[in-house]
């Protein structure tokens, strides 16, 4: 037993000599821990389709011991994406994408995940189309801002020549008339090829072309509401008025529908609780036109008479009333209507719908023709129209007479000419194109004035932007 004791002992003690040694060549080695310092970097990043967006590292990377070669590794959607030490990254696609970086030496690896954001640049904001000498187009974008870019810093600008950029080899055609947007479709006319191009309304690629056998379809004006609707009226060069079915991509005629020719600036249209409203001036009859989307009705003729009036402007009074304003002999005239075309006592009975009860006389000599660019703002309730480099207001509530003088002018451009003028939806700015005709190149800007004081907004002028601009919309996506 003794022997046995002493054997065991004999054979424990190489056993306690290697795990020293063990222990002691472990605690020597020291591991170079890599810390990413993550207050440096973002958890969100928000860049445009196509815009790069460059991550440096340098800078961002220390490690606890001695520095060891370091390898770099990115990964974006789940996918290995670059292995720079730098992130340089652009797409065309839009999204949200997980980022993945990571950062190793012979000891270990560290990690930072993030969010990256691909935005259209071409999300909601205000767009001009516009065209120079040669009937080229143009279609300029100025997308609003999120607040994290307000936040850093980011100003507003235009990003011109859009239709170029995103159709690359595409050739439009000449002499855009008209733009419009319903859900996620913008649709552009043209004249030189009579035509409706429709396009993603996010990435502004062309997705289809509105063409027809018409030989008179030259589109001037599209009447295109932004809801799930499937067709939109259409006023031809020869004021013959047309049906353009979205959904399809067809133009038709009407038939005995809408028949007649109507005027292209007189109209009023919108988006009703059932259906939408369509007011046109009936240029044959001279009369208002009813239309909405199923029958055309001209019950007013009888009770309004418009004989030898010339239409200058319709627009919307309130939620339940528009106006049409018009000219006869020198005088002008402004004549309210109930969109149900019935004015109700309040007894409930009919009230009489007379001249004498509904169209006033609005006194003076404005710079007003049927020509001029104007646009209403219930907000304000007054009509903002333009003449020259001026701007007028009239407040068409309680004015008896047009304004003398102008509520603004835009002197500091020589020799300009305001061509399109249109509200926020808040009813808030005021929307003004504008353009220089004895200029070459972009001679068009562009003005974004507080409705109420008429003093500029943001970095406003916003100059040489587009060509001539022909029509200034809010795009809403």
């Amino acid at each position: 037993m003794k022997t046995l004791k002493y054997l065991f002992v004999i054979l424990y003690l190489p056993l306690l000599t290697g795990c020293f040694k063990d222990e002691t060549t472990v605690d020597t080695v020291r591991i170079s821990e890599i810390s990413i310092d993550t207050l440096k970097m973002q958890k969100v990043y928000n860049i445009d389709q196509n815009e790069e967006l460059l991550i440096p590292t340098e800078g961002l990377v220390s490690q606890t011991e001695r520095s060891l070669p370091l390898t770099y590794e990115w990964q974006v959607n789940y996918k290995f994406y670059s292995d720079s030490s730098a992130l340089r990254f652009a797409s065309n696609e839009l999204g949200s994408f997980p980022v993945r970086l990571k950062i190793s030496n012979e000891h270990g690896s560290s990690f930072y995940e993030f969010t990256l954001n691909i935005n259209s640049a071409y999300e909601k904001g205000i767009a001009i189309l516009s065209s120079n000498s040669e009937g080229e187009p143009l279609l300029s974008i100025m997308r609003e801002l999120s607040d994290r870019e307000i936040a850093e810093g980011k100003k507003r600008s235009f990003n011109s020549n859009c239709l170029a950029v995103t159709n690359p080899g595409f050739e439009f055609p000449r002499n855009p008339t008209d733009i419009g947007q319903r859900e996620k479709q913008l649709y552009i006319s043209f004249k030189n090829q009579p035509s409706v191009y429709a396009l993603n309304s996010s990435m502004l690629n062309v997705e289809s072309i509105i063409v027809n056998n018409y030989p008179d379809f030259i589109p001037e004006r599209m009447l295109i509401t932004d809801n799930s609707g499937r067709t939109a009226p259409v006023i031809a060069a020869n004021q013959a008025m047309y049906k353009m079915v979205t959904f399809e991509g067809l133009v038709v005629n009407y038939g005995t529908q809408l028949a007649s020719t109507y005027d292209k600036n007189a109209v009023l249209y919108k988006t009703g609780p059932w259906q939408n409203y369509y007011i046109f001036w009936d240029t044959q009859k001279e009369a208002i036109v009813y239309f909405d989307e199923y029958n055309e009705k001209n019950s007013l003729q009888e009770k309004l008479d418009f004989t030898g009036h010339v239409p200058v402007a319709a627009y919307e009074r309130d939620e339940n009333y528009f106006t049409m304003l018009t000219l006869k002999d020198g005088v002008f005239m402004k004549t309210s209507i109930a969109y149900t075309w019935t004015i109700w006592n309040a007894d409930y009975t009919e009230s009489s719908f007379g001249l004498s009860d509904n169209q006033v006389v609005i006194n003076g000599t404005p710079e007003l023709t049927s020509e001029s660019p104007y646009v209403s703002n219930t907000t304000y309730q007054c009509l903002f129209y333009a003449s020259g480099n001026k701007i007028y207001r009239w407040y068409y509530n309680t004015a008896t007479s047009f304004p003398t003088e102008p509520w603004c002018t835009l002197d500091d451009l020589e020799g300009a000419e305001i061509t399109s003028l249109a509200v926020s939806p808040d009813n808030q700015q005021l929307y003004v194109g504008v353009y220089q005709p004895q200029a070459s190149g972009l001679n068009g800007s562009f003005y974004l004035l507080n409705c109420n004081t008429g003093k500029n907004e943001g970095d406003s002028p916003y100059l040489n932007v587009a060509y001539k601009p022909l029509r200034v919309v809010y795009k809403p996506r």
